[in-house]
This record gives structure tokens, sequence and C-alpha cells, in this order.
């Protein structure tokens, strides 16, 4: 997205502001953002298209309406995809026997 970091940061802060207003957001399994050349990449997994619709229709303009961010008219193209390996991190404890 081409836009600077603290562009993200506020519309972290929103999202996170609605959410805990509105409650939980359903599906949302990975959130991942990093900067890019041009600004900042996000990449995230919705158990469902459905989901993610959900969102960007009832959470998302909320949210840049708070960080008074123009949602503008063109907005990010979702890629799907099925993932063949999903792995989790193992925690392991000190106190593991």
């Amino acid at each position: 997205m081409p836009a600077p970091i603290d562009v993200y940061l506020a519309m972290h802060r929103a999202v996170l502001e609605v959410m805990s207003e509105d409650g939980e957001v359903e599906g949302l399994l990975v959130h991942y953002a990093y900067p890019s050349a041009d600004g900042f990449d996000l990449v995230e997994v919705w158990e469902s298209k459905e989901q993610l619709d959900a969102f960007n229709r009832e959470v998302f303009p909320k949210a840049m309406e708070r960080a008074g961010i123009p949602m503008g008219e063109r907005q990010p193209e979702p890629v799907e995809f099925t993932p063949t390996v999903v792995m989790t991190p193992r925690v392991f404890s000190s106190d593991a026997g």
C-alpha cells in the first residue's frame, strides 16, 4: 500500500478501537503487516471470503473514519489461495517435563 507506516499504525489502532466496542472480528486467523518499498503491505488469512467481506463492510469503514483516513475509490483486492500446510509454533516452557 503506497502510504507511510504511520498510516498503517493509525489504521490498526482504529480497527482495534472499533473491535473493542463492536466485539471480536470473526474469521481472522492471521494478520501480518510489514514495510515495503512504497509504504507497507498486509497479509491476512481469513476462514472465508464472506467473513473478510463482512469485516470490510462493517468494521473497516468505521475504523478509517475514526482514524481520519479517506477510504478512496480503490480498495486492495484480496488474493484467494488454499494453504497446503498450516504450522503453528510450539510453545516451550522451562518447567516442561
